[in-house]
């Protein structure tokens, strides 16, 4: 019992830091997106 409970736990863990560490990216990478834009807008 207290082994499946760990099991359970740790792939909720597992999942919930792949979770945060996608957001991360995404983030990162709208963010980029939204300079660049902004660099071309400039240009005008």
């Amino acid at each position: 019992m207290f082994l499946t409970l760990t099991v359970l736990a740790t792939l909720i863990s597992g999942m919930f830091v792949a979770s945060v560490a996608s957001t991360i990216t995404a983030l990162k990478r709208e963010n980029d997106d939204f300079r660049a834009m902004m660099e071309r807008r400039k240009a005008f």
